[in-house]
């Protein structure tokens, strides 16, 4: 975690900025205190940060390309505020939940007008080409991919990522093997194309999942609603979740949700954390529970307890 508090040097952020992604010149806005800080990981095919700060101009300029080695590809999730990204002769105004890329070998410069905070996912571009696939042409730069859109899929992906990351690592490693794959299917769409092969398969898979997400504590949520809500059959639903099967996903979602509020309420009881959590009955919810954890709730509670 790197942080500049109130008043500290201005020069001391734009060196935790180059170190943390690649060289770049950074101006902050005259008329308020600056701060910001930047939290970062190393996953698997990528590094993931979170970053937030007060209103700033960030510039990619040719004597910074000069001093790069490799380069790479960089998609901003914003999280708060709102950015200008012009690179390619395009500007984007990216807003909370919209996704942005931009490619380190060629200028570029973000304009914030007010305190911000964004998800940013940094990979090498020779990466992320292999994995969108050969036919892939120029980079699809500064075009703002909305939330709304197949692509904020993605962008939320990533946000959750870089929220569990700094809760359970342990949890986000294993998340995150499917990460590079499903920023090809977001390079893809930015480029206007249809993701195929593994990415579409990737992006079609985080669909149905986000979806679940939204839902697994309902009670009634079954493979064929899913199935539905997603626009897929059964037999494409089970073949995006291959051996480990949609109700196993379903299950292992309803059980981290009854983990959340065993530890967060400890006095709520065994029934009540079922009901919340989507199981239809105490005695399912003991099962499940049992079969990802290795215990039962109550045990779980007693050995997490402080």
């Amino acid at each position: 975690m790197s942080s500049v508090e109130r008043g500290e040097s201005f020069a001391e952020w734009e060196s935790f900025l180059s170190e943390s992604y690649v060289p770049l010149a950074v101006d902050p806005d005259r008329g308020a205190e600056f701060h910001g800080a930047i939290h970062r990981s190393r996953m698997a095919g990528f590094d993931l940060s979170t970053i937030s700060s007060s209103a700033q101009r960030i510039r990619r300029t040719k004597r910074g390309i000069a001093r790069t080695e490799g380069e790479f590809l960089l998609g901003s999730i914003v999280v708060e505020g709102i950015g200008r990204l012009h690179q390619d002769g395009r500007v984007a105004v990216v807003r909370a939940g919209d996704m942005v890329f931009y490619d380190t070998s060629r200028p570029y410069h973000w304009e914030i007008d007010e305190s911000w905070a964004q998800v940013v996912v940094q990979t090498p571009l020779e990466s992320v080409r292999a994995e969108a696939g050969a036919e892939l042409g120029k980079m699809p730069t500064a075009v703002a991919l909305g939330s709304h859109t197949a692509a904020g899929v993605v962008a939320t992906f990533f946000r959750d990522l870089a929220r569990i990351e700094q809760a359970a690592p342990e949890h986000a490693n294993v998340l995150a093997d499917n990460g590079l794959t499903l920023l090809a299917s977001a390079v893809r769409l930015a480029a206007g194309e249809l993701p195929t092969g593994p990415p579409a398969q990737a992006l079609v898979r985080e669909h149905v999942l986000a979806y679940m997400r939204r839902r697994c504590t309902d009670p009634r949520l079954n493979v064929d609603e899913i199935a539905q809500a997603c626009l897929l059959s059964r037999r494409s639903l089970y073949r995006v979740f291959g051996d480990e099967g949609v109700g196993a996903a379903l299950r292992r979602m309803r059980v981290e949700t009854a983990r959340a509020l065993l530890l967060g309420d400890r006095a709520r009881s065994m029934a009540s954390v079922a009901a919340s959590s989507g199981f239809s009955s105490e005695r399912q919810f003991f099962r499940a529970f049992r079969w990802e954890m290795g215990m039962t709730p109550g045990e779980f509670r007693e050995a997490h307890g402080t």
